[in-house]
Formats: C-alpha cells, structure tokens, sequence
C-alpha cells in the first residue's frame, strides 16, 4: 500500500534526522506497544512505533507521533489503520501574561478492512493552532491554564475542504491537587462541517481527569483513573457520554539516565457509554469493560 509505506519513510527519516541533531536536542522518544480487550469480544492493538519531541533551538521544536492500529470487532471484518501526528511549534513570546506558540501541524489517519486496503479510507490535515499557556493560583495550588485556538487550513483526501474543515476554542487546566491526586479538565467548544444538513454545526465537549497516585515502592504505583468524556450538539440534540474508573498497576525501571523500560496493566471497575438523538436514547452500555497492558521503552 504506498500510502503505508509514505508513513514509515517519513517517520523513519524524521526519527534519523532527530537522533542526527546535535547532541542534547533529542527531548524525548517513546516506543510502546498497548493492548485492550473488551467484554464483547473485541480488541484493539496499538503499536507505537515512535513519539516523542526535539528542540531544533530556542525558538523552534518538533514532535512526532506515529501509530499503527490492529482493530478485532466482534461484528465485523477486522481492521488495520494508522494514526500520525508530526508539528512544529513555534514560541513567539507573551502576550497578556499567557506565554504564545504557535503550532504548525499535519495529522494523516487511516483504516482498512484486514486483507484489503480498497476497503477503508484515508485522511490527512493541515491544521494551525495558537496556544496560549499560563500558570495559574486555584485551590492553593499551581496549575497550567491553557487556550488551544485551532483551524485547518487544508487537506490531502478525496474530500473536499469544506466536507471536513472547522475551527475550535478550547480551554485546559491541569495540575496536582495533593502529593496523591491530579486534576486535569478540558472544555471543547467546536464548530464543523455537516455535509448531511450543507452547514456548519457547533458541539461542546468536555473531557475530564482525576487520578489518584500511591507509590509501592521497587519501581511500582497504583493508580485509579477516574474519568468522564461528553459532547453535545444542539442543532441534532445530541449527547454523547463516556465514563470509567480504573485502577491500575504501573511500573517503571530506568536502565541509566536516558533510557528507562515502563509497563501498565489496568482494569476498567466501571464502565459506561450514552448517547441520545433527539433526546431519545440511543446506546446506554455499562457492560463493556475494557482490560489493558503496554509495554515501552523511553529515551530522554
């Protein structure tokens, strides 16, 4: 498939000329491997073959993220896919006390029956985004405010710009409540392209953390995620809502200062997925609990 073997030779000439730079720029590079597996049957591998990120000078980094995707449904033909992201950011100074950069990025995803690349499809993204950062006081703690201002500006697929063009305002906090938890919360105003109705519609999402963290000790911690992911658009009164907790056993052994091996093994206790149309329910699912391990290798 050559638009397969674009994506490994971009990735693999990106990664050389990253690890070809001077000395110290490499910020870091990760390679993993996760699986999940559901109750109904299906799973979904995730091979990382590379992300990670190096400062090219003061001004200037590039980060990469390169993902190949192995899809077992239990109701259909399986899948394979690929999903890439590489960017440039630029810092460009302050403005209003928010340190400003701009992020210049192309995105390609894909995904297509096992055995036969004619049955799928493909999408690849121009996009720019502003983000805006700042350390703010709430709680009596420290935490990272950001504003992400977001447009794509163009496209590589059969699709024409409009059919998937949009832009987005959204809004992250993110910090440590205690030594034992951390908050993170995002607020996702978007406005897209609805080809079915020939106009753009608006959606608000927002997707939420609160993980608790207790060290054992020998490289182990335990954590339980707790989590809740929505979004609702009011032209189709539309509601979708995922929700979980799910402890789970990470361990982290470092070889040196650079290289350290990670692993997780996880458990969603608590699983729900909603969505509603018209406000006539849809899906409503607590049953499908997802059980996940990854493996990696990180280089800093």
């Amino acid at each position: 498939m050559e638009i397969k073997k674009r994506v490994i030779a971009t990735w693999i000439g990106l990664s050389l000329v990253s690890m070809g730079a001077v000395s110290g720029e490499l910020k870091s590079l990760t390679s993993e491997v996760q699986q999940r597996e559901f109750r109904d049957g299906s799973a979904h591998t995730e091979w990382t073959l590379g992300k990670g990120s190096y400062t090219i000078n003061d001004d200037y980094r590039f980060w990469f993220d390169v993902d190949k995707d192995y899809f077992d449904n239990n109701d259909s033909a399986n899948q394979d896919g690929w999903d890439t992201e590489f960017g440039i950011g630029q810092k460009v100074g302050e403005l209003a006390g928010y340190d400003v950069t701009l992020n210049y990025i192309y995105r390609y995803d894909a995904r297509w029956e096992h055995g036969n690349s004619n049955k799928g499809w493909n999408q690849g993204q121009y996009i720019f985004s502003p983000f805006l950062d700042k350390t703010v006081s709430l709680f009596g703690k420290e935490m990272d405010f950001g504003i992400e201002l977001w447009t794509q500006v163009g496209t590589v697929d059969e699709n024409s710009l409009q059919d998937i063009s949009g832009w987005e305002t959204n809004f992250y906090l993110s910090g440590d409540l205690s030594d034992s938890w951390n908050l993170s919360l995002a607020l996702y105003n978007l406005n897209y392209y609805d080809k079915a109705e020939d106009e753009y519609d608006y959606q608000a999402g927002t997707e939420n953390y609160l993980t608790y963290s207790l060290p054992l000790g020998a490289g182990f911690t335990f954590k339980i995620e707790n989590y809740i992911e929505a979004y609702y658009t009011p032209d189709s009164e539309y509601t979708w809502v995922s929700a979980h907790i799910e402890p789970a056993l990470h361990f982290k052994e470092s070889f040196n200062e650079h290289v350290s091996f990670h692993a997780k093994v996880s458990y969603e206790v608590v699983d729900w997925e909603y969505n509603s149309v018209n406000n006539v329910t849809a899906y409503n699912d607590t049953s499908n609990n997802e059980m996940q391990v990854l493996i990696g290798i990180h280089v800093k």
